[in-house]
């Protein structure tokens, strides 16, 4: 390469390698409390309480992407989220980029506020859902039997 001609632009490539320490870390971002756990031998389990929306849905995306160094498989739980916003919608997607480039098998765990907005938004069945489980089914008192052993 002669100094006449124009060098290439340089490029940039985002890589996180978490420190093994901070991958369990607990983090608080407005009313949502995000943590991680490894899995073995190369899952990441990231757990999702509270209310994900404008305030914190970027940082919950970021969250994510810093623990996906390692990682060959995520699995995102999001049963316990109390309220989604459409801004979360937009973390996912945004996770689901960070999956593909890292090339990071994920699924998804949602709750039913999650279901919800995945019904309204998520029309093409683009992010990897898990399906649910089966709900808690209630019984009234007269359908339950007596485990009482005697002649009563």
């Amino acid at each position: 390469m002669s100094l006449s001609e124009p060098r290439p632009a340089p490029r940039t490539q985002r890589v996180f390698r978490p420190d093994p320490a901070s991958l369990a870390s607990r983090e608080e971002h407005y009313r949502a409390t995000f943590s991680a756990t490894a899995v073995p031998p190369s899952t990441i389990l990231v757990t999702v309480h509270g209310e994900i929306d404008a305030t914190n849905s970027a940082a919950l995306a970021r969250y994510i992407e810093r623990r996906l160094g390692a990682a060959h498989t995520l699995t995102l739980d999001l049963q316990t989220v109390e309220f989604f916003a459409a801004s979360g919608f937009a973390a996912l997607i945004n996770i689901n980029v960070a999956c593909e480039r890292a090339q990071v098998r994920w699924t998804l765990l949602a709750g039913s506020h999650v279901h919800r907005l995945l019904r309204i938004c998520d029309l093409q069945h683009e992010l990897p859902v898990a399906a649910p489980a089966p709900k808690y089914v209630r019984t009234r008192p007269r359908d339950r039997k007596l485990l009482v052993s005697g002649d009563h």
